[in-house]
């Protein structure tokens, strides 16, 4: 597969270097294009050249990351997230972004940034997406920050030609599939969407969603009973019956004071 084109935007140089050194090192997937050392230095490449990944720093003098974002109309590009700070509306960046890493980076979780920004790239080329589409899902997380809400409502999530803002009240149930999630909503709609399980069930955490098995995060609201027959299974609003694991069963019963 060819390359991802990236740049390192942030303002500090040791920073940019560390970051750059991670790179070089742990992902033979990214082509380091240039490391910017602020956001107007990063719009004028992403201006030139064609970009398909930033690593972004948030808190930048005179312009934060989150402006420079805001003042692309036309972002063809995933965001990783690079920051020292972790107050800023950290459930909604979880949700739109492909992802966010704290500084001192983990290579480790650098690598499996990375490795998302990879199969967002490929499921783009494989869907067709257009640009004006791929904006949708960091219009959505900057208007959730200038909200100022770290309450999660909708997710950005990949279509067939675009993206596409769903409600989380609209959403039946996630069920992992490797590394991927497929999300199956009220109306028969499906998506697969490159985060994992364990990562919808952070970014949902105190949304009405509940982990009832390895494989299944569910919406509450879209539970409409249980049956105990040799443990418990749950159906659905749109009739699907799911089990309850054995481990999680407790929680379950605790959940709805059962």
């Amino acid at each position: 597969m060819e390359k991802l084109s990236a740049l390192i935007v942030d303002d500090e140089k040791l920073n940019r270097d560390i970051l750059e050194i991670l790179i070089l090192k742990h992902c033979p997937e990214i082509n380091l294009v240039a490391k910017c050392h602020s956001a107007a230095d990063a719009r004028l490449k992403l201006e030139s050249d064609d970009i398909n990944l930033l690593f972004l720093d948030i808190a930048m003098p005179n312009e934060t990351g989150f402006e420079l974002l805001e003042s692309i109309e036309k972002r063809d590009f995933s965001v990783i997230f690079v920051t020292a700070y972790n107050q800023f509306a950290l459930n909604a960046i979880k949700a739109n972004a492909l992802d966010y890493i704290l500084k001192p980076i983990n290579f480790e979780e650098l690598k499996i940034a990375v490795n998302k920004a990879v199969l967002t790239h490929k499921l783009k080329l494989q869907n067709g997406l257009q640009t004006t589409a791929h904006n949708e899902n960091l219009n959505n997380l900057i208007g959730q920050i200038n909200n100022n809400s770290n309450q999660i409502t909708s997710l950005s999530v990949p279509t067939k030609g675009g993206y596409k803002i769903i409600n989380l009240e609209n959403i039946n149930y996630f069920e992992a599939s490797n590394n991927y999630c497929i999300i199956y909503m009220i109306n028969q709609e499906e998506f697969i969407v490159s985060k994992t399980l364990k990562e919808f069930n952070e970014i949902l955490a105190d949304t009405g969603f509940i982990r009832i098995h390895k494989t299944f995060l569910v919406n509450k609201d879209s539970i409409i009973g249980y049956m105990r027959d040799n443990g418990i299974t749950i159906e659905l609003k749109n009739g699907k019956r799911l089990s309850v694991s054995r481990r999680r069963q407790a929680l379950f019963l605790d959940e709805f004071n059962l």
